[in-house]
């Protein structure tokens, strides 16, 4: 079925501000306001989705360059 959109087979896709790696997101996601982390480099980013569609992303004070437990599993 093509233009339709399945949960769960589709996500929201974002590339980070830092490093400006490709992320995907699932749909539980779609009406999401809050922090996603980076998978390539570890910058939290603060973002806000509404219907699926990113309204607005920045990077947050919290990016592991300013944490001093930066690297650190949590």
């Amino acid at each position: 079925m093509a233009g339709r959109k399945v949960s769960g087979v589709m996500g929201i896709k974002l590339n980070c501000l830092s490093c400006g790696h490709p992320m995907e997101i699932g749909d539980a996601y779609e009406d999401y306001e809050g922090e996603i982390r980076c998978w390539g480099c570890s910058t939290t980013l603060e973002v806000a989705l509404r219907e699926g569609k990113l309204r607005s992303m920045k990077m947050s004070n919290s990016s592991p360059a300013s944490r001093p437990d930066a690297g650190t599993a949590r």
